[in-house]
């Protein structure tokens, strides 16, 4: 963890610097966090960091400080944590407390007495106070609407980024662990969490993705397909031939953002299919 030193000061601070998203950049005053000892406004979002006065080594620290964190990502539209300490000068000459974010907010009862009906039979108690764990599950889930919504899977190193990006960790085995346990949850309910639990066998999930990967492998090549012969049979078709009538692949690589081989085979499907 990274410890720098204060003008006037013999403290080693711990700092945590976010960048957020907002034009205003008054979204931390209305959560009545307090004054930053970093703020750096630009055009959609600002940088905001603080000074921590605390000792994070020990495992009790570093959890408390990751509450910390996860809090303040439910508080904040957080785009990202900034690992790097900035170069701009201080705004307060301050060493913050943990305390003095007490203001901050955690998940609903709500929020968390229907997550945990969703993950019956994997959560334990132990999870009950752990605000980091409950914020991954809550991204994970927030990826998979983003990515069409259940049943559309989010990649393991994705997650491992973003939790080894937000947070404080042991080690990255530790980190690893946590996320290969949040994200399998998910992948044996193929990405479904409005369920208790799946009644399908591993046989029958490795079915269901190998179907799913070969419609998408199928839709994608239709796509490709299709964008090639709407090149050289739509109005500007003459602009993909050469001089000596042979089609200008590399026109029609451009146009599509097909590849060569791709073009290549259905330029030829395509010449074989007009000459019968």
């Amino acid at each position: 963890m990274q410890n720098y030193s204060i003008l006037d000061t013999n403290r080693q601070p711990y700092y945590i610097c976010f960048l957020v998203a907002g034009n205003d950049g008054t979204e931390w005053i209305d959560a009545g966090l307090p004054t930053p000892n970093w703020f750096v406004k630009f055009k959609h979002s600002y940088l905001i960091g603080w000074l921590i006065d605390g000792y994070f080594h020990t495992k009790k620290g570093q959890e408390y400080l990751n509450d910390i964190i996860a809090r303040i990502i439910f508080t904040l539209p957080i785009k990202e944590r900034l690992k790097y300490r900035p170069n701009n000068p201080l705004q307060v000459d301050k060493i913050y407390k943990l305390k003095e974010f007490q203001n901050l907010k955690s998940l609903s009862t709500s929020t968390i007495t229907t997550t945990k009906i969703n993950l019956q039979g994997y959560i334990s108690s132990q999870h009950d106070d752990d605000m980091k764990f409950w914020e991954l599950k809550l991204w994970i889930e927030k990826q998979i609407q983003r990515n069409g919504g259940e049943g559309n899977m989010v990649s393991f190193e994705m997650l491992l980024q973003y939790a080894t990006n937000m947070y404080d960790w042991k080690d990255f085995s530790t980190a690893k662990a946590k996320c290969r346990n949040i994200w399998r949850w998910y992948e044996k309910r193929n990405w479904k969490y409005h369920m208790l639990k799946t009644t399908k066998s591993e046989e029958e999930i490795y079915m269901t993705r190998r179907e799913r990967a070969i419609s998408n492998a199928r839709a994608k090549a239709e796509k490709a397909r299709k964008a090639v012969i709407n090149a050289i049979t739509g109005l500007y078709a003459d602009e993909y031939k050469k001089k000596s009538g042979a089609w200008h692949i590399g026109k029609i690589v451009e146009a599509t953002g097909v590849s060569r081989n791709i073009v290549a085979k259905y330029l030829k499907e395509f010449e074989e299919e007009n000459t019968k």
